[in-house]
């Protein structure tokens, strides 16, 4: 059989009868996911008396704002070779100033095997990237007397911690220098009484339904029940450990187990309306909730790698859980329709404590003052846009340290391969790599 070479638009074409009909085999299968119309969630009335409504005054902007992005590429050899690049970004914007760009590129080089890996490593490399940028245009804007709110992209919590030893034995340094680059931000925000925050486009977590879960299950009377749901860290683990239960405890339950649970996004864009945020939610560290004392995790780290290594990734880790913890709130600036999740520093909050102290997520007391949190979104109003272009300075820091794909294969890659090759480092690029580069 004699193959023609076919052009993109007929490829797509080629497989359209098929795609088409899986389409609608797929669709009729999903047709039964939505709820009854109108059905509200149980959690409905507990989270609006969460709901703090507020009106942001977009003209008190006399702090400086940072505004923090970055973007990653990687390059992929024959026999695991691997190499990431990572850039990061903060744009500095001042009243009367022009915006002033700190810039920071990382790059970690070395040979994986594992799949995870490859997915775990642009993510640090990147983040390095973003905090030690953050951290050169923080620390030059103290050093003038100022007191700039630094805007992160993404969220400020952990939430997938690098628990596993096999992360410690393949890339330590990387994983020291992560918690150092994120501790040297944090200690400068709670030195100078910073605002530190993250700012997620979408977020599909659960921190604020369990807890809000757990309230209304106490609040029936249902005490043992409510320490199961304290332990659980979803509604689909909370399923799952229901089914471990006496069979009179399941049934008690089984009223709070909603067949649709909603993430805390989709929860508060149903149950509330206007401008406002929630009552910021003081998050436990992943690694530490639950524990009374310090993790095994430190002692595996010791006796697997080397002393001085080893040293280091503790020393970097104790620091991480001694600098303050982070707060999560969801807030809906004017004009909106979804809530943005906004992460905070715990500083901001009067809570300087270092994180390791909390084993639980608790809401700030009330009473608290919430004027930096307040005066943040006071920003973030002033450069809101709209629900798809987000804000201006993190849409800036965005399109500016996005890496694109072809800029690095045409100019980046190439300079780093002739200069490992210079450096006496033999590659052999993937059989993949060569058909590219070759067609």
């Amino acid at each position: 059989m004699i193959f023609k070479r076919i052009k993109l638009s007929q490829t797509r074409d080629l497989f359209f009868d098929e795609f088409y009909s899986e389409l609608e085999d797929v669709i009729q299968g999903i047709q039964g996911w939505e709820d009854e119309p109108g059905a509200p969630s149980i959690l409905a009335p507990e989270a609006r008396s969460r709901w703090r409504a507020h009106s942001p005054n977009t003209e008190d902007r006399s702090d400086p704002i940072i505004s923090v992005d970055g973007g990653v590429q990687i390059s992929r050899f024959a026999y695991g070779g691997f190499v990431t690049v990572a850039r990061g970004l903060a744009i500095v914007h001042s009243p009367g100033r022009e915006p002033q760009l700190h810039k920071r590129v990382k790059i970690h080089i070395q040979e994986v095997y594992d799949d995870r890996d490859r997915g775990f490593i642009p993510t640090y490399a990147r983040m390095i990237a973003e905090y030690d940028a953050a951290h050169a245009a923080a620390e030059s804007l103290v050093e003038e007397g100022l007191r700039p709110a630094i805007l992160m992209d993404g969220s400020l919590y952990l939430a997938r911690f690098p628990y596993a030893i096999r992360e410690y034995t393949h890339h330590p340094n990387l994983l020291a220098e992560l918690f150092e680059s994120i501790t040297r931000l944090r200690a400068l925000a709670r030195d100078h009484v910073l605002p530190l925050i993250g700012v997620a486009k979408d977020s599909t977590v659960f921190y604020l339904h369990m807890r809000l879960l757990r309230d209304i299950v106490a609040r029936a009377g249902l005490w043992r029940l409510a320490e199961v749901v304290k332990d659980a860290f979803s509604p689909l683990d909370l399923r799952m450990k229901a089914e471990s239960l006496e069979a009179e405890d399941k049934t008690a339950l089984e009223p709070f187990l909603e067949r649709r649970p909603l993430c805390d996004t989709a929860l508060m864009r149903t149950s509330t309306g206007g401008e406002g945020y929630t009552q910021p939610l003081l998050l436990a560290p992943s690694i530490y909730y639950g524990r009374s004392e310090a993790p095994a995790l430190y002692e595996r780290i010791r006796r697997s790698l080397p002393r001085e290594t080893a040293s280091r990734v503790v020393g970097g880790l104790r620091s991480f859980f001694d600098t303050p913890g982070v707060a999560v709130t969801y807030w809906r600036p004017p004009g909106a329709d979804r809530p943005f999740r906004v992460d905070i520093l715990a500083n901001a909050l009067g809570h300087s404590e270092p994180w390791i102290r909390r084993t639980d997520n608790e809401f700030v007391e009330p009473g608290v003052d919430l004027g930096a949190l307040e005066k943040v979104f006071n920003h973030m109003s002033h450069w809101f846009c709209n629900d798809v272009e987000y804000n201006l300075p993190l849409r800036q820091a965005d399109q500016l340290a996005r890496f694109d794909r072809e800029l690095y294969r045409s100019r980046y890659e190439p300079f780093i391969i002739r200069r490992l090759e210079r450096a006496g480092i033999d590659l052999t690029g993937t059989r993949r790599m060569q058909r590219e580069y070759e067609g």
